[in-house]
């Protein structure tokens, strides 16, 4: 790297299309859930992905993190990490090699912590069978670096005796962050992991993942369809819509001056203190990825719509230094 400049992202995503390949009443279709999608993530990062249910968020970062299975395959476009320096695709890995990675370098917070916490079994085996392999200690010392990185993250050693259903839904939440983070990874994908937890739990968790971030100097991908969580949290933010990536920036600059309809429209839906007249929901229902219209696929519901957005797809321009939109109503010379 030449001297001065930027330090490569930590991941980058190219061009990327993964659809759900279904075959229903003799008739094949595919679901376009994350259809030519571009972006990366910096280092020391929080990048934010937004978007109302069944826009491709899940299916985005399920694609990223290499976690597919039928009927989902990826069918173009590329994903890349670089674990300080070392360039890594997931897609030519075997699964020795995907066990290596996962948890140590890439590791996943789940949106249900009894998704990776066995009801069978103590915490305690939980940290044992994702990260022992991974942090090279007998295991008396790995049980002692375990437990100090409990405390760091203002949970009890006493919780590794305990089984899951012996803690409240926010102390589980607290333990599945605790596994993912165990190992320092330098990238963190967290799916949704403050939906189900009330608003004042909701806010330490927050606080814990914001810290927890800073400490081991980790890159975070964090989604949820709250626009107040990334106001809070995030330093960039990427709005879906219907498998596309449609804005990108700062999280301050878009929640500012969103530039895409849709956007804008998700941040008006948030409350506001003092403001008490009702909020207008967006006309229409979102299209289906089996069959997307044409051209833009926000047109049906967008109140900026042009001839030209029913007949071409805008692609992602920059509006900014740092801030992408795929909308020509925010295009200078494409209004028509």
């Amino acid at each position: 790297m030449s001297e001065g400049a930027a330090p490569a992202p930590v991941l980058t995503v190219t061009a990327l299309r993964a659809y759900y390949q279904t075959r229903l009443f003799g008739i094949d279709r595919d679901v376009r859930a994350v259809d030519n999608v571009t972006l990366h993530v910096n280092a020391n990062e929080i990048y934010g992905l937004a978007g109302e249910s069944s826009c491709g968020k899940t299916t985005l970062i399920k694609t990223i993190a290499g976690a597919i299975r039928p009927p989902l395959k990826v069918q173009g476009g590329s994903v890349e990490f670089n674990f300080h320096g070392r360039r890594v695709s997931l897609y030519d890995k075997n699964a020795p090699d995907l066990a290596d990675i996962r948890w140590r370098h890439l590791s996943y917070i789940m949106q249900g912590s009894m998704s990776v916490l066995n009801p069978l079994r103590r915490v305690r085996n939980s940290f044992v069978d994702f990260a022992f392999r991974h942090i090279h200690k007998p295991m008396a010392e790995f049980l002692d670096t375990v437990r100090a990185h409990l405390l760091r993250l203002h949970l009890q050693p006493e919780v590794l005796d305990a089984y899951p259903h012996e803690l409240s839904g926010g102390m589980r939440q607290r333990v599945a962050i605790a596994l993912a983070t165990v190992c320092r990874p330098e990238f963190i994908i967290a799916d949704e992991p403050t939906t189900a937890l009330d608003v004042i739990v909701q806010k330490g968790v927050l606080t814990m993942i914001r810290e927890v971030q800073r400490e081991i100097g980790s890159s975070l991908i964090f989604v949820t369809h709250d626009m107040a969580v990334h106001a809070n949290l995030c330093d960039r933010l990427g709005v879906m819509y219907a498998g596309r990536l449609v804005e990108e920036g700062p999280t301050a600059e878009i929640l500012r001056e969103p530039r895409h309809p849709y956007t804008a429209h998700l941040i008006a839906s948030l409350p506001r203190i003092g403001d008490v007249a009702p909020k207008k929901a967006l006309e229409g229902t979102p299209p289906s990825l089996a069959d997307p219209p044409l051209g833009c696929r926000f047109h049906p519901r967008c109140p900026l719509a042009m001839d030209i957005c029913k007949r071409e797809n805008p692609q992602m321009e920059w509006v900014g230094p740092v801030h992408r939109v795929a909308c020509f109503a925010a295009q200078p010379g494409k209004r028509q």
